[in-house]
């Protein structure tokens, strides 16, 4: 009789995994064939504050599933996966992992993760355009608008409109508060396009101040 070793044994005793892709912070992926998903929290969303004030995401009283342990095992992933890198799980979902410990026993990390798209109601997608300036035919410099990043989970929010009225221009300026589900590397040469094929340029953008919580982006329709 051989010896168990629960490293090596961990995919043949167990039923139920799914490929899973671990994205890194830093953008860097890797694909993990016997992940398993476990303790699912069926409730409405929670989300914390800066002062650490707990309080519920309104979802109109349906249960959503936001929170559950994802188990990888370390001989597919030797190094541990960090806070705030992602589970990307078959279905396209993405778990921002929040907590990770090292089961031993049975030689796997155990992740807690949250589904931010869930539990912030990001019912929307975006797509992120980058300009690729060229010269035209005067020899000015012209942007060029491709497809850097396309199928982001999404709330696109409007906070303020007020009338623009000056020699060329009148009309309503609208600002919007943009939430992603990941945090996006955006700058300048960026604009958003709504599903719906508005265009926001981007004012500013501020990275999640706590795990588990969103980005922000602040845009105004493009003219």
């Amino acid at each position: 009789m051989t010896d168990f070793n629960p490293q090596e044994d961990f995919s043949a005793v167990v039923d139920g995994f799914e490929t899973v892709t671990l994205v890194r912070r830093g953008g860097a992926t890797r694909t993990v064939v016997h992940a398993l998903r476990r303790a699912t929290t069926i409730a409405e969303g929670v989300i914390g504050s800066s002062s650490d004030v707990r309080r519920q995401v309104p979802s109109g009283g349906r249960l959503v599933a936001v929170d559950l342990a994802w188990h990888l095992s370390i001989a597919e992933l030797p190094e541990a996966p960090q806070l705030g890198d992602a589970i990307v799980d078959g279905e396209g979902q993405r778990w921002t992992i929040v907590e990770v410990k090292r089961n031993a026993l049975v030689a796997r990390w155990r992740c807690a993760a949250r589904n931010i798209a869930v539990a912030f109601g990001l019912d929307d997608t975006i797509s992120v355009l980058k300009a690729a300036y060229v010269k035209n035919s005067c020899g000015a410099a012209e942007p060029i608008w491709r497809l850097w990043r396309s199928g982001v989970r999404a709330r696109i929010q409007p906070i303020k409109t007020s009338v623009v009225a000056d020699e060329s221009t009148r009309g309503i300026a609208a600002s919007y508060r943009i939430f992603v589900a990941e945090e996006l590397d955006l700058d300048q040469t960026c604009r958003i396009r709504g599903s719906d094929g508005t265009l926001y340029t981007v004012k500013s953008a501020s990275g999640a101040e706590r795990l588990g919580e969103l980005q922000t982006i602040e845009a105004e329709v493009s003219r």
